[in-house]
């Protein structure tokens, strides 16, 4: 918005001071001073210079998008991702004011006071004036702190505890978003494929109803398995439709989550294949603890439990600060020489504040952090527990998974013999037309189970890497 307000004032400021300078009649330009042409041209490169007003969204790239491309297009993108890093940048900066609480704070105070009755002593001699009524005073102090009892180490210590937790979040929307993007290209591969599958079905329905058709025309054949056929294909049509309704959506998920405009044609690389892979759960288990953030987040904020404790421990101790105050006083604003005070003055001193007796104020404050810091062991346990699960569960996914490919493939095989079989059989009028519609949507239902577990292996892979706490290797078309 600043940018579109930006651009905007430019062009209204060069419109005004161009209509003040540039005589109306365009013919008369020439004739006009150097000067006035040079600054119309500073102020149309202004303009051209000017932050563009941007629409949020960036054209899709030329040709397929591969994985690793759509990786790189959501992390310098995503919206989530800059929030956590801007969260980063806000944890940086508390870091730096806490810092500057160990150094000397520089402060300076402007007072005027009105007194009714000034200072009079009364002598035998007669009255004296021991001040006036008015009274100017500047001052200017230094204060530093020495020792207040751990509280500001452990204060600076808790920001830069932040900082690292804010980094450890960076990296958590990293994997997240990466987990996303992968469910969403994967997505939009196996929806292609059923499309395909679907279009390939009306055309194989297509073909025989125009067996059928011509069976009824010799009248070999009943005018209901005609219209067994026609109802099929019409069926398969609006799968066909809905196939299509699927790929727009997994078409338009994924060109949301790289930062492009929903409605773009957008295309991928075919890399929906199958790549076996091992693991171990022991091994995974381990990298998973060593590397998953979120684990990593809640070590780092025991640790924030253990500085919350002790800067809570810092009400039995003592504050001890230095302080130095130079003053003017006067009984003028201009702070002039007065028959009454001493115009400057000085003071150096050093205080101790300990309050040693609050009824348990700072007893019941460490008990409390110390219940936090309980809690956080019981949740980073559970947590690890759950860590655990989703790499067992991961696992057992890729596995499943892996056989369902082995077995869907073998059905693809079995499913396009046996339609082909009776394709050929139908057309000698060994089988009836009800076998071949089923033969039909047997293929039709082993391919797509086909498909589907390869996009469910792919899926499984990319969240066991997840589980892991990695981004995992982008897997390529082999």
């Amino acid at each position: 918005m600043d940018a579109i307000f930006e651009t905007l004032w430019l062009i209204q400021s060069a419109k005004k001071i161009w209509s003040k300078i540039v005589p109306r009649n365009p013919y008369q330009i020439k004739a006009s001073k150097p000067w006035i042409m040079a600054l119309a041209a500073g102020f149309a490169s202004l303009i051209l210079m000017a932050p563009p007003v941007l629409g949020g969204t960036v054209k899709p790239p030329a040709g397929a998008v591969n994985m690793d491309q759509a990786i790189a297009m959501a992390l310098s993108y995503s919206p989530n991702l800059v929030a956590a890093k801007e969260d980063l940048e806000q944890a940086r900066y508390q870091e730096k004011a806490a810092f500057t609480s160990f150094l000397p704070t520089l402060s300076t105070n402007y007072s005027y006071t009105k007194n009714q009755n000034p200072t009079i002593i009364h002598t035998p001699i007669g009255d004296i004036n021991f001040s006036g009524d008015l009274t100017y005073k500047w001052s200017t102090s230094l204060n530093q702190p020495v020792f207040t009892g751990f509280r500001l180490t452990s204060q600076y210590r808790l920001a830069e505890l932040g900082v690292d937790i804010a980094n450890v979040n960076v990296g958590l929307a990293k994997l997240n978003l990466v987990l996303n993007v992968k469910e969403a290209y994967f997505e939009y591969l196996r929806a292609q494929k059923s499309l395909k599958v679907a279009k390939q079905a009306v055309l194989q329905l297509k073909s025989q109803l125009k067996v059928s058709q011509d069976f009824y025309d010799v009248g070999i054949i009943p005018i209901n398995d005609v219209l067994k056929t026609k109802v099929e294909l019409a069926n398969q049509q609006q799968n066909e439709v809905a196939a299509q309704n699927a790929v727009d959506l997994a078409r338009a998920r994924l060109a949301s989550l790289l930062g492009l405009p929903v409605q773009s044609a957008l295309q991928v690389e075919d890399i929906l294949r199958y790549r076996p892979i091992t693991v171990e759960y022991i091994k995974a288990r381990d990298k998973a603890r060593a590397q998953r953030p979120e684990l990593k987040a809640l070590s780092l904020q025991l640790e924030q439990a253990d500085y919350s404790i002790q800067q809570a421990r810092s009400g039995y101790y003592p504050e001890v600060g230095i302080s130095a105050t130079y003053d003017y006083t006067s009984d003028s604003p201009d702070m002039k020489d007065s028959v009454y005070y001493d115009h400057t003055g000085w003071m150096v001193g050093a205080q101790l504040n300990w309050v040693f007796w609050e009824w348990g104020r700072t007893r019941h404050q460490v008990s409390q952090q110390q219940a936090s810091r309980r809690k956080l062991v019981a949740v980073r346990q559970d947590l690890e527990d759950q860590v655990d699960l989703q790499v067992k569960q991961a696992i057992l996914y890729l596995v499943d998974s892996a056989k369902n490919i082995v077995t869907a493939k073998t059905s693809i095989e079995q499913a396009k013999e046996n339609y082909r079989i009776t394709m050929e059989r139908y057309k000698e009028q060994l089988t009836t037309n009800t076998e071949l519609l089923d033969a039909q949507t047997l293929l039709t239902q082993a391919q797509n189970n086909y498909f589907t577990a390869l996009s469910v292996y792919n899926v499984a892979e990319a969240r066991l890497w997840r589980a892991m706490g990695m981004e995992g290797p982008a897997p390529q078309e082999q």
